[in-house]
């Protein structure tokens, strides 16, 4: 059993590595985090995360099974994570045409997905073709709580200290000091 755990380890790392290496294509990454599950880093934009920044935690879900994504996709995307932030399994990131700021001591659950674009136009004739997208900057506070499978949305500012609650969409601002949730994500109260 316990060449078994070693072994496992050893592949994980390699894994890790492997990723980053061999899959990531993003040059312009500033700084070197800490990193617990695969991770790709890939566009052309700017990618800075903070020394202190951790991804991924054994033993929550998707810990083995998946990895995360920050892609900074075209080259005035930027994606920014700020000190001490803790970005639990399953992370995706995708600035496109726009930034993603991430304030310090943010928290974030399993399945996170922070986006910057619709990525395809909304009338369906135009559909399929790459014109007439909207972009928009997403901006996070500091000591932002974030549970687990939430999806924020182009445009988005929370505000500090503010909680969001498992499995919602955040497609308008929220402001500082409160607890929102639900689809579309409503405030539910503020934090004393």
């Amino acid at each position: 059993m316990k060449l078994f755990k070693w072994l496992h380890k050893k592949y994980h790392k390699y894994k890790i590595g492997f990723y980053l290496r061999n899959l990531s294509n993003n040059h312009n990454k500033n700084g070197k985090f800490h990193i617990e599950q695969p991770c790709l880093l890939l566009g052309k934009g700017t990618i800075d995360i903070a020394p202190s920044v951790r991804i991924g935690f054994y033993p929550s879900p998707d810990f083995y099974m998946n990895y995360s994504h920050i892609e900074a996709r075209s080259p005035d995307s930027s994606i920014k994570i700020a000190e001490n932030t803790f970005i639990n399994n399953h992370l995706t990131l995708i600035a496109d045409g726009a930034s993603i700021n991430i304030g310090s001591d943010c928290l974030f659950g399993t399945n996170v997905e922070v986006l910057t674009s619709d990525f395809h136009n909304l009338s369906p004739e135009n559909r399929h073709q790459n014109t007439g997208i909207k972009t928009a900057d997403v901006n996070i506070g500091d000591n932002v709580f974030i549970g687990n499978n939430v999806s924020i949305l182009k445009g988005v500012r929370i505000g500090a200290n503010s909680v969001i609650g498992s499995g919602s969409v955040v497609t308008k601002t929220i402001p500082a000091n409160v607890i929102a949730a639900g689809n579309p994500a409503q405030i539910i109260r503020t934090i004393a």
